[in-house]
C-alpha cells in the first residue's frame, strides 16, 4: 500500500492552513503581532508534523499489516507527545499559571492538536486507503487482461496443429474438398483474429464459427463424430461469450474419444438462456492422448475472469460441460 507524499496531499494541507491560520487569528487574543507570529508559526508547524506522522509514518506502517492495535498505542503516545510540546509552546507565550507538566496539562494540549489536525488527517488518510484501493483495482484489471490475452493467444497454434495434417492428406486423395476445408479454415482463422483483443463475442457468431468448425471435423473423421444442436434461447436476446470457447469444447471430444462407424459419438449442442451445455457420450481412447492438458484449464481462466459463474463439468458415462452465457448490457 502506497503511502507516499504527494503533490495533491501538499495543495490539501496548504488549503486547510490557509483557510485556519486566519480563523486562528480571530479567535485568539493576543498581546502583540510577535506573539500572534510565533503562536501561528507553532500551529502550522505542529500540525504539519503531526499530520505527516499519523498518516505517512504510522498508518502507512501499521494499516498494510492490519496491526490497529500497534496503531492505537503509537498514535496515543506520539498525540501525548505533541500535546506536551503544544502546552508549553502555549505557556511560552501566556505565562500559565497551572503546572505545564501535569497529566491535565498533557491532555489539552493533545485534544488541541486532534481538534486542529484531526478532520484533515482522517480526510488525507481516507484519501491515501482510496487511492491504494484504485490503484489495487487497476493492477488487478491489468493483470486479468494480460491473463486472458495470454490464454487466447494459446488457442491459435493449438488450433492450427491439429488441421494441418488433415489438409495434406485431403490434397493428395481429395483435392476438391480440400479446396473447401482450406476455405472453411481460413475463414475459422479470420475469425480468430478478427475477435483476438475482444474478450466476449456475440453467442450466434460463435455458433457460426463452431459450425464450420464441426464441418472440418467431419471432413476429418467421416461420420464417426456427430453433433446436434438445440437452441432455446429467447427470441431477441443478447447473449456473449468468449471466442473459441465452444471450439475448446468440441477438440476435446474429439480428442479425447474413440469413434468408429460402428460406435460413433453423438454430442449435443444445448443453448438455453443462461447457458450453453455441450455432451457427449465418453468412450475414452485405448492409447494415451498427445495434449497439453490446458484447454479446459485456459477455458475455465478466461470465463473468471470476465464472470462470476464458473463453468460446470459432469463426468457419468456422459461427459457435459456447461458454459455460462454472459447477458449483454445495454
Amino acid at each position: 500500500m502506497n503511502f507516499k507524499f504527494e503533490r495533491t496531499d501538499l495543495y490539501l494541507i496548504l488549503l486547510y492552513l490557509g483557510l485556519a491560520v486566519p480563523i486562528g487569528l480571530l479567535d485568539w487574543d493576543y498581546d502583540s503581532w510577535s506573539d500572534a507570529f510565533f503562536e501561528r508559526a507553532a500551529y502550522v508547524v505542529y500540525n504539519f508534523i503531526t499530520l505527516y506522522v499519523l498518516v505517512f509514518v504510522l498508518l502507512a506502517k501499521f494499516l498494510p499489516e492490519r496491526r490497529f492495535v500497534a496503531f492505537f498505542i503509537w498514535s496515543l503516545s506520539f498525540l501525548a507527545f505533541m500535546g506536551l510540546v503544544t502546552i508549553q509552546s502555549i505557556c511560552l507565550i501566556y505565562n500559565c499559571v497551572n503546572d505545564p507538566w501535569s497529566f491535565h496539562a498533557i491532555f489539552q494540549g493533545s485534544l488541541i492538536r486532534v481538534e486542529d489536525v484531526g478532520l484533515l488527517a482522517a480526510f488525507i488518510g481516507g484519501k491515501k486507503i482510496y487511492d491504494a484501493q484504485m490503484r489495487y483495482i487497476k493492477m488487478e484489471k491489468a493483470r486479468k487482461e494480460s491473463e486472458l490475452q495470454s490464454l487466447k493467444n494459446q488457442i491459435d497454434p493449438h488450433f492450427l496443429f491439429n488441421n494441418l495434417n488433415t489438409v495434406d492428406a485431403l490434397i493428395d486423395s481429395d483435392p476438391s474438398t480440400a479446396k473447401v476445408y482450406i476455405n472453411k479454415l481460413s475463414q475459422l482463422y479470420r475469425y480468430l483474429i478478427s475477435n483476438k483483443d475482444f474478450d466476449v463475442v456475440p453467442i450466434e457468431e460463435e455458433l457460426e464459427f463452431a459450425r464450420n468448425y464441426i464441418f472440418l471435423i467431419n471432413c476429418r473423421f467421416g461420420g464417426t463424430f456427430r453433433f446436434s444442436f438445440q437452441n432455446q434461447l429467447p427470441e431477441q436476446s443478447s447473449y456473449l461469450i468468449p471466442p473459441g470457447a465452444l471450439q475448446t469444447l468440441l477438440e476435446n471430444i474429439v480428442k479425447h474419444n474413440q469413434a468408429s462407424m460402428e460406435s460413433p459419438i453423438e454430442s449435443q449442442i444445448l443453448l438455453q438462456a443462461d447457458r450453453v451445455q455441450v455432451s457427449n457420450k465418453i468412450q475414452q481412447r485405448n492409447h494415451p492422448v498427445d495434449s497439453t492438458g490446458t484447454g479446459l484449464s485456459n477455458l475455465k481462466a478466461r470465463f473468471a475472469g470476465l464472470t462470476e459463474q464458473a463453468i460446470k463439468i459432469r463426468s457419468n458415462g456422459t461427459f457435459t460441460v456447461e458454459l455460462p452465457l454472459i447477458k449483454e448490457v445495454d
